[in-house]
């Protein structure tokens, strides 16, 4: 069943009906929808089934015959590259009996075989085997159902939907920001799985705010302007010195032929963002010292690029700097767990102990992620509680939270 199929299936029940019609706009979220497990059903049905995700990078499957499965909730995908190079998704269940065909993460076929009965199918999801004279059907009519896949330069997006959301100007847009960083051209230095404690939902909110950032995350601020950013809009008085940091900021990506940028990073488009932003300035990259973690990325040719905050509702976020990218991928789990695959990309010329190393590379965004994961899991338990009623969100600090919940409302509603 596709994705249009499941959330057609799944009507909101009553209770969750009631739910959302009490929600009020920009405010936080009632318990329910972080704890109840028919809230959690009507998630995965309404959104991590129906949007558009981000399931890996184009350069995970380099060769004709490369794969890699992903999974959310009920359903598994395989994205495989083709004889020709083209890049196809498929639902992960055989024709035949509905065995998982690939229950490795990830790895190369010359043709996908079903363990269970060997049935086989050609990279392009068709049916090898003649099933007319034993099973009566023609094989053309038993190929994989195919799922919705776009390359945007370099991250893979895929969608279970038979009719997507429309992804155009996200793409469009991503396609051209992310072009001089040639994410197609770089390769995952590290990757880490962390299983959060948490919905789903708490840990992007997390991510929609630097609110928490001065008590939370020193090495972070080292590095990030979002404070600066933050103190100036809670005091006009510093406004003009954050307007000249990004004016200069500006200046020099417009030298590089770069995108430009302001200080808000606001949202691009109502669910995702890519907007580049300056670094502190004396730094050239998100680093803890401000300096280097590897070698020019892509085409780059300078030091300080800025980072290209890229962000997509429901599972994806990457910072993309000159030297190297941070991303997170979001799975939900359950009502109160989610687990967050984090990548730190380099470019795939990048040789480790020459021109990075882990001990540098690593701690920025491994420090932040467990600050964060720390923080949502503390929110989680004490949203759990019977005691807990939603609070009011800062109209200055909080609304990119409050952007995200109403777009999540919006979507349970479609």
């Amino acid at each position: 069943m596709d994705g249009t199929a499941l959330s057609a299936r799944h009507s909101l029940s009553p209770e969750i009906a009631q739910l959302v019609a009490r929600h009020k706009l920009g405010g936080p979220l009632e318990r329910a929808f972080y704890t109840a497990p028919e809230v959690f059903a009507a998630d995965l049905a309404r959104i991590q089934h129906r949007h558009w995700l981000f399931a890996g990078y184009t350069f995970q499957i380099p060769k004709p015959g490369n794969y890699f499965t992903y999974r959310v909730g009920t359903e598994s995908i395989i994205v495989v590259r083709g004889r020709e190079g083209e890049i196809r998704a498929f639902h992960n269940v055989c024709r035949h009996r509905g065995s998982r065909i690939c229950s490795a993460e990830a790895g190369h076929a010359h043709r996908l075989v079903c363990p269970y009965h060997r049935w086989t199918y050609e990279l392009d999801g068709a049916l090898v085997l003649d099933t007319r004279r034993e099973f009566g059907v023609d094989k053309e009519s038993l190929s994989l159902k195919p799922v919705s896949v776009v390359d945007a330069a370099g991250l893979l997006f895929v969608s279970l939907s038979d009719q997507p959301p429309d992804f155009s100007d996200a793409l469009a847009t991503i396609r051209r920001k992310m072009k001089p960083h040639a994410i197609g051209r770089a390769k995952i230095a590290h990757q880490v799985d962390y299983i959060v404690k948490a919905n789903w939902k708490i840990v992007f909110e997390n991510n929609r705010e630097c609110y928490h950032c001065p008590p939370n995350h020193k090495e972070y601020n080292t590095a990030a302007y979002d404070v600066q950013r933050d103190q100036a809009m809670l005091d006009p008085s510093l406004q003009p010195g954050m307007d000249a940091i990004v004016a200069r900021a500006n200046a020099r990506f417009r030298a590089l032929g770069l995108d430009e940028g302001d200080a808000m990073s606001t949202m691009t488009g109502v669910s995702w963002r890519c907007h580049r932003t300056p670094v502190v300035e004396g730094f050239v990259t998100q680093s803890m010292d401000g300096k280097p973690l590897s070698c020019l990325m892509g085409d780059i040719k300078e030091w300080d690029s800025g980072t290209l905050r890229t962000t997509v509702f429901p599972n994806f976020w990457q910072h993309t700097n000159c030297d190297y990218a941070a991303a997170a991928r979001l799975t939900p789990i359950g009502p109160d767990e989610t687990h967050v695959r984090a990548y730190w990309l380099v470019d795939e010329k990048a040789v480790e102990g020459k021109d990075y190393t882990l001990e540098r590379l690593l701690p920025i965004w491994d420090i932040t992620n467990k600050q964060d994961w720390t923080i949502c899991e503390a929110q989680q338990a004490g949203v759990s509680s019977h005691a807990y009623t939603p609070g009011p969100y800062s109209l200055v600090r909080e609304r990119n939270v409050a952007h995200f919940l109403d777009w999540y409302l919006d979507e349970l509603r479609a």
